[in-house]
């Protein structure tokens, strides 16, 4: 299985938003806003006064798009008779192949959301450069053992304080386990510039115009991903083994999963099972909506909180 970090991570800050999304959405195709508290930027004043008015500006609202990843599976009753294997091992197996095959499908979703919303531009920045053209902080190739550094001060010359949450295509990560292995007693000591990062390694991350790697960062908690199933599936109705089938959810890997199935009439002959048999059809799907946080510094700083930066050759 291909892993998808990214979507976990993005995943893991889903709270960023004043609302619960699960709770709000009640159906798909119910449109739903949620609240985020703002950054007011303005120049303060020069003295004290008895009549001071301020402006109602403290929120804004984020209308949250959603997109849907499928996947089924089917076995009959008979199917297994004349295998080793039991039923409930081989439907076990085929339930998590689907939440397998939906997990890589929202790691490209995740990575494909963090290229698109990177941003556009920057300030003039110390310590490295931005090129317009490709959208990347760019880091010399003769200070690669101080990229992390580098990174955390362009944070801060955007204005961006705290954690950073980062994730590493895989040149990246290589150079990272590399750096964090110096430590204090070697001769070159370059783990210091670990601490304040949370990096995670996306094997779907890369960018053609820097082959020795680049990373998509952005502050803790400033871009996520909010995951859905309808609620009939959390409550539960019905019967699996019916006609009419039934709703609930499957869990893999930490994320829940609509689970919909129903039986019906078949000739399974063909596919080691009976003439006369009973086929179970099974889906599962997951909602997701990715989200970063809005700015201020629209026209000083950058753009956007997540910023890609590369290694360059």
């Amino acid at each position: 299985m291909k892993p998808a970090p990214a979507f976990n991570l993005l995943t893991n800050n889903e709270q960023f938003l004043v609302e619960d999304a699960q709770i709000l959405r009640t159906r798909e195709d119910r449109p739903i806003e949620a609240h985020l508290l703002t950054r007011t930027k303005r120049a303060s004043g020069n003295g004290r006064t008895h009549n001071h008015t301020g402006t109602i500006d403290d929120s804004a609202k984020v209308t949250l798009a959603w997109t849907s990843k499928s996947d089924k599976t089917t076995i009959s009753l008979k199917l297994l008779d004349r295998s080793v294997l039991d039923f409930n091992t081989v439907l076990a197996n085929k339930l998590e192949q689907c939440c397998m095959n939906i997990l890589e499908d929202k790691e490209t979703e995740a990575i494909a959301f963090l290229r698109a919303q990177r941003a556009t531009q920057q300030p003039t920045l110390k310590g490295a450069s931005f090129n317009a053209a490709n959208d990347a902080v760019e880091i010399e190739a003769a200070k690669a053992t101080s990229f992390l550094q580098r990174l955390k001060s362009v944070f801060k010359q955007n204005y961006f304080s705290g954690l950073v949450d980062v994730i590493a295509d895989s040149n990246m990560q290589i150079a990272f386990d590399n750096q964090a292995a110096q430590g204090g007693n070697n001769a070159t000591n370059l783990a210091f510039q670990f601490p304040g990062t949370n990096i995670v390694e996306s094997v779907e991350l890369e960018d053609a115009n820097y082959a020795s790697g680049i990373v998509m960062a952005m502050p803790q908690g400033g871009a996520c991903a909010f995951n859905w199933v309808p609620p009939l599936n959390i409550r539960g109705w019905g019967d699996y083994n019916t006609y009419n089938g039934g709703f609930g959810t499957f869990t893999y890997l930490g994320f829940t999963f609509a689970l919909h199935g129903y039986a019906q009439r078949s000739d399974t002959s063909g596919t080691n099972g009976s003439a006369q048999d009973v086929t179970l059809e099974f889906e599962l799907s997951l909602d997701s909506s990715y989200n970063k946080a809005p700015l201020v510094y629209t026209t000083s700083r950058t753009d956007s909180v997540i910023i890609e930066f590369a290694q360059a050759s």
